[in-house]
């Protein structure tokens, strides 16, 4: 039984391109694992939105922005 949102929309795409059995193992695979790598990265930048919030983390002299990408 798929309980998560994530898992329904997974085996929808599977679903809808997959024909043979190895292709959707690899593909269900695979997303999952995006999403999981999705989720990380969302809660590393929550946790440095927070420290960032709490003053545990400051920003650079020279940066007067909001933007985390390089320069």
């Amino acid at each position: 039984m798929l309980t998560r949102v994530t898992d329904t929309i997974i085996e929808e795409l599977i679903d809808a391109t997959c024909g043979d059995t190895r292709s959707r193992h690899f593909f269900l695979h695979a997303l999952h694992g995006l999403v999981r790598v999705a989720k990380a990265e969302q809660l590393q930048e929550m946790r440095m939105d927070v420290d960032l919030a709490t003053g545990e983390l400051s920003q650079p002299q020279d940066c007067d922005s909001d933007s985390r990408e390089p320069t």
